[in-house]
């Protein structure tokens, strides 16, 4: 942090909680509405999501026009120009005091924002940074295509450039909140002739515009928070272009390690809420009694508290050449604290986990269990994971091509 007037943590820390006990009589939910709440690793927007996008919003909002929406944001977009510690002390006020969830606009603070900010044009950054953290406008990421999920690189969504506009054709696939955006950001080809992570563009689409389809792809949590995108013929003005031709696979990994950084932290699957309640259920249904609930408690701790320290490693201080691909490694340990929550929780409520019968928090977490696996895939597959740390982060090879197999691919 170069700004010698900026406040301490501390100090920031009672500016906003100031600030926030001050209206959190308005925003806060009350607990005993919280014990039946839906449990979700994934948001999924269930019956009433209505009200969880509105009070999303409305708390965005406040807290955008009282300067701590975003406070290691640049000033000219409506930042602090403060550190992430400065926000990790602002999540960690919002979850103590039990605000709403702002997960709704997780694609668009912590995916979208980032890149415009870092790549965008200053015509750009003025137009949607404010916003975006404001959330007057919710944002999506038309990344993975059927073809092209783990091969990011390989997607097929052409952009051809008609004068001052783009004309975008092609399908999008697994857009989370996209049904609800007004804006994503799309990676496209621009060049089919240049090797494939070269002949990528990366373009912010008005998802109202003339020749964008919206379809929901129902999961088996019964949510449909994912849906599919068809761009039909759709046109963009190079003015919402993020970054230069020919330079997307860079947008699209400033994009993908701001969500793995963030995936790790209170507005991330392993939330305090989320926290809150698997507490309350091993302790009133006296899960340390028995001798293997023990050893997966112990087993489910570790694994949160090694997310949270990896989380809180300041830059400079990762061994072994790792802080270049620190998000991967966040990724890979959010997704195993997942894995052991969702398993503590089935395997204490049995049954119970998916029928409701009556019972103190029975049912509710079944949405989480069933949602877990997606995390696996969202933020780039696990197995994508351990090769960037292995080769970016380790300097280990890359294994060889199978025999047959073509060098080299445009």
């Amino acid at each position: 942090m170069n700004n010698p007037s900026a406040p301490s943590p501390e100090a920031f820390r009672e500016e906003a909680g100031a600030f926030l006990r001050s209206i959190a009589a308005e925003g806060a939910r009350e607990a005993d509405q919280r014990e039946s709440d839906r449990i979700a690793a994934v948001e999924e927007l269930g019956e009433g999501h209505e009200l969880q996008v509105k009070q999303a919003r409305e708390l965005q909002a406040r807290l955008f026009d009282a300067g701590f929406a975003w406070p290691s944001g640049p000033p000219d977009c409506g930042g602090r120009g403060l550190s992430r510690e400065h926000d990790q002390v602002l999540d960690d006020l919002l979850a103590e005091l039990g605000f709403p969830s702002r997960e709704v606009l997780f694609v668009g603070l912590h995916i979208v924002a980032p890149a415009i900010d870092r790549h965008g044009s200053p015509s750009l950054r003025s137009r949607t940074l404010p916003a975006l953290m404001r959330a007057d406008i919710i944002g999506c990421q038309l990344f993975s295509e059927p073809s092209a999920g783990s091969d990011l690189a390989g997607v097929a969504t052409r952009a051809v450039r008609d004068g001052a506009d783009w004309i975008l054709t092609g399908q999008k696939v697994w857009t989370s909140m996209g049904h609800l955006a007004d804006v994503g950001e799309a990676l496209v080809r621009t060049d089919p002739d240049a090797p494939k992570h070269e002949g990528l563009s990366m373009f912010l689409v008005d998802m109202r515009a003339p020749g964008v389809t919206v379809r929901p792809i129902r999961q088996m949590t019964g949510g449909a928070a994912f849906n599919e995108v068809f761009l039909d013929g759709v046109r963009v003005p190079d003015a919402n272009r993020i970054g230069a031709v020919g330079e997307g696979w860079r947008v699209a990994a400033t994009s993908l390690g701001s969500e793995r950084d963030s995936m790790s932290g209170d507005d991330g699957p392993v939330s305090p809420y989320v926290l809150q309640r698997l507490a309350a259920l091993v302790t009133r249904l006296d899960a340390v009694a028995d001798p293997v609930h023990r050893q997966e408690i112990a087993r489910t701790v570790a694994s949160i508290v090694a997310m949270r320290a990896a989380a809180e490693l300041p830059d400079g201080s990762w061994s072994h050449g790792l802080g270049p691909v620190s998000g991967s490694v966040l990724k890979l340990l959010m997704t195993r604290a997942v894995d052991r929550i969702a398993e503590l929780a089935g395997s204490v409520l049995g049954e119970r986990a998916f029928t409701d019968d009556g019972g103190w928090d029975t049912y509710a977490w079944s949405e989480f269990v069933l949602g877990a696996p997606a995390l696996h895939i969202a933020g780039g597959t696990d197995e994508i994971q351990l090769n960037i740390i292995a080769q970016r982060g380790l300097g280990l090879p890359r294994p060889p091509k199978p025999a047959g197999r073509e060098t080299t691919r445009k």
